[in-house]
């Protein structure tokens, strides 16, 4: 609301809400609003919000109007567990026709919320596939807003789902990241201008590039044969994008994208999943393209045989994830240390859906000192799905200084290819790393200025 007094609808959810406030009293009226369409379909992710204020046959009949006035299918109760059963599988399928089944989450879920984040998922993905295919056509802002939206629309159906709906929905942001991310970097190669960009940018996107598909890669656990085998070749398009970037010949690169094109040769090798035409091609090109052991690499090219389609299978996703706490100590009551000596921070650790063969790490970073402090899974207790810790652990690399503050966080480390430099040996992780929990900052005071005080 503007200082005037003047509605501004400038965000889609508060366009989303004022459209369901709108909607609702009408749904039973012969009385036609109106709105466009595509402004109606922005309501359909907000409309579990109000639900808990009408009844069962209100909840029904609005969603129906909402989808009908939108221009989108609705699919009948008889197609998805109503009845508060709970549910078995996760697939989405874009054409004609289609069928969707929420999979199963350990939580009843009402027949509203399933219905809403079906057909919602539905249309994001259409969306993003339509962004993909109209990138040269529009302006890359025009894309940039669209699936920013499309992000936003997800985050707000994540906020109240858990076990596999959340992994799947967690999968869904990361997805949509790399493709704005794809999209940057085709943007900045094909642009005349492209120095205009500063010479840091394209290393920027790519290092957002490769962190997102390591998340797409490592940081899910059940991802089926096609989900795998997108994730890989958007990892071939990093790489592509990397020898695009050094223009010469590089072996480090040129290891991993023998890796990936490997991996991908042997998740389609049964034949139950085909290689895609830019998979083909880039095979093609690197086993028999060679000039001086050097490839010949036409990044356009491979853009352009690039074809983004969404899975229409999900199965069972869940995220694997982690809650970093520190125990008595914030800004106001901050750790008191000696300067040169270790100090010891209490933590409690949760981790969720890790596997024991998962390497996690605690980071620790105060100015220019790194410290990575690996964690024994066989100390944690609980079940499969969450493991939790109480653990105190020391910093060595203590500032001569009146305080300081560390920031700490968990790391998974992410063998994905990788082919650059090791820390083997010197106490950090080998491979690779991603991270799982939120950052947090720990503060400390010297004994000396304490006792000062």
């Amino acid at each position: 609301m503007a200082s005037d007094g003047e509605l501004i609808l400038d965000k889609p959810r508060i366009k989303a809400l004022l459209i369901v406030s709108i909607l609702a009293p009408s749904v039973d009226k012969e009385k036609e609003l109106d709105i466009p369409a595509v402004i109606l379909s922005h309501g359909i992710p907000l409309l579990g919000r109000i639900s808990c204020a009408l009844g069962e046959d209100k909840q029904d009949s609005l969603l129906s109007s909402l989808f009908h006035r939108s221009g989108m299918p609705f699919w009948d109760k008889r197609l998805v567990s109503s009845e508060g059963r709970d549910s078995e599988g996760f697939s989405v399928e874009t054409v004609d026709g289609t069928h969707a089944q929420i999979e199963k989450t350990g939580m009843k879920t009402s027949y509203l919320d399933e219905v809403m984040i079906m057909q919602s998922t539905r249309l994001i993905l259409e969306t993003v596939q339509g962004a993909w295919a109209l990138r040269k056509s529009c302006s890359i802002g025009e894309v940039r807003i669209t699936l920013r939206t499309c992000k936003e629309e997800v985050n707000i159906l994540a906020v109240n789902s858990s076990g596999s709906t959340f992994g799947f929905l967690s999968f869904l942001c990361d997805y949509i990241d790399a493709v704005q991310l794809i999209v940057e970097m085709c943007h900045f190669i094909q642009s005349e201008n492209s120095y205009a960009f500063g010479p840091t940018s394209q290393d920027i996107l790519l290092e957002k590039l490769d962190t997102s598909v390591r998340r797409m890669k490592c940081c899910y656990a059940g991802l089926n044969r096609e989900l795998e085998v997108q994730v890989f070749e958007f990892a071939l398009l990093a790489s592509l994008f990397r020898l695009s970037e050094l223009a010469i010949y590089s072996e480090l690169v040129l290891d991993k994208l023998h890796w990936i094109i490997n991996q991908v040769d042997g998740l389609c090798a049964d034949g139950s999943y085909e290689l895609s035409d830019f998979s083909k091609e880039v095979k093609k090109s690197f086993d028999a393209n060679l000039i001086d052991g050097s490839p010949v690499v036409n990044i356009c090219s491979f853009i352009e045989i690039f074809d983004l389609k969404p899975a229409k299978d999900f199965g069972m996703i869940n995220a694997t994830s982690a809650v970093l706490k520190v125990c008595d100590a914030d800004s106001e009551n901050p750790l008191s240390y000696v300067g040169g000596l270790p100090v010891g921070i209490s933590f409690d650790i949760s981790l969720f859906n890790i596997s024991s063969h998962d390497r996690i790490w605690l980071r620790m970073v105060a100015g220019e000192s790194t410290q990575h402090v690996y964690l024994d899974l066989s100390c944690f207790g609980g079940d499969g799905k969450v493991k939790s810790s109480s653990i105190v652990i020391p910093f060595y690399a203590t500032p001569m200084a009146c305080s300081f503050v560390l920031r700490v966080c968990l790391v998974i480390e992410c063998p994905f290819g990788s082919t650059g430099d090791h820390q083997e040996g010197h106490g950090g992780p080998r491979d690779c790393v991603v991270q799982l929990s939120d950052e947090l900052a720990v503060y400390f005071v010297s004994a000396d200025t304490e006792q000062r005080r």
